[in-house]
């Protein structure tokens, strides 16, 4: 099994994020030491506490922050994740998923510290599923284009001591109750938008408690280095999966619109229209095991802002027990 680190001092970078909160409070599970950073801080996270502002793409606080504390261990799991943002403003992008994601990488190169940097499985254009770590890239989007041109710079910082996970879309329940899929639809039924979902693109869902679990995992066993894969056990569409949204908590299908994906690219541009990962390479090396969906949609809660709506609302408000 190798080596087993007892204790790190493990310094976040996107603690306020979906999986960002994710692997903070997984920090505290299993009783390291957690130095939270966002680019906008919180003076009191749930389930984590104080979350100190430091954007990644500020380079003297970054470099002057980081050899203060001396972290043991830097996941990065900040990012402008959304590709509409990234092509709103590529060059604003680019300075945090490519330039200081490498700086961050280089940093912790020299800081000796283990370095878990998060990338997506956009880097592919979806024609080859299911994807190996090894098979090469084409990503069609911009935020594609510089997740795949930041994991090259992370994996030249240095030979050793360090991870890149591609993860897929995720699941859970994120501090503002607004990032994940379950949140966006419950918001959209809330506002009388439901997003239109594709029944002909697929993708291989991950729960953001589970890729934690599995980041954390990697942080205490420095024996495995490289790129890897991450994802779910279950392939679905997008659709399908938020008809099972709707389905966990007591909603009609007829609630949410569906369309083509293949009618849509037609004069709208391509985007992947199926992602799955391989994951035996990894998944044979640890002990978290890839969550089913099944797991995923148990996990979910409704925002605590929506619970008044949703109660009112909700064609079956049985079907959701909320947990304090």
């Amino acid at each position: 099994m190798g080596f087993i680190i007892r204790y790190v001092k493990i310094a976040l970078f996107g603690a306020t994020g979906l999986l960002g909160w994710a692997v903070g409070q997984a920090v505290w599970r299993r009783r390291h030491e957690l130095l939270p950073f966002s680019c906008g801080g919180s003076e009191d996270l749930k389930a984590i506490g104080k979350v100190e502002p430091l954007p990644i793409e500020d380079d003297e606080r970054l470099t002057r922050t980081l050899f203060d504390k001396w972290p043991d261990a830097i996941v990065n799991c900040s990012a402008i994740s959304s590709p509409s943002s990234v092509d709103l403003d590529p060059s604003g992008s680019f300075r945090v998923n490519v330039t200081a994601t490498a700086r961050l990488a280089e940093i912790a190169a020299h800081l000796g510290a283990r370095f878990i940097h998060l990338s997506t499985d956009m880097v592919f254009d979806g024609r080859e599923s299911p994807y190996r770590s090894t098979d090469l890239p084409n990503p069609l989007s911009e935020y594609g284009r510089q997740k795949l041109e930041a994991e090259k710079k992370v994996l030249a910082a240095t030979e050793e001591n360090l991870v890149v996970l591609r993860i897929t879309l995720l699941n859970g329940n994120s501090p503002g109750g607004n990032r994940s899929p379950h949140e966006r639809i419950l918001h959209g039924l809330a506002e009388g938008n439901p997003p239109t979902l594709f029944e002909d693109e697929f993708r291989q869902p991950s729960s953001s408690d589970n890729v934690a679990d599995a980041i954390l995992e990697l942080i205490e066993r420095p024996n495995l280095n490289g790129l890897f894969h991450w994802a779910g056990a279950d392939e679905i569409s997008r659709y399908e999966l938020g008809l099972r949204i709707l389905e966990r908590f007591g909603f009609e299908p007829w609630r949410i619109p569906r369309a083509s994906l293949a009618e849509k690219t037609k004069n709208a541009g391509e985007r992947p229209s199926r992602l799955t990962f391989e994951l035996k390479p990894l998944a044979g090396k640890l002990k978290t095991r890839p969550a089913s969906l099944e797991e995923q949609l148990d996990g979910l809660m409704v925002p605590d802002r929506l619970y008044g709506w949703y109660r009112e609302n909700a064609d079956d408000p049985s079907r959701y027990v909320p947990r304090f």
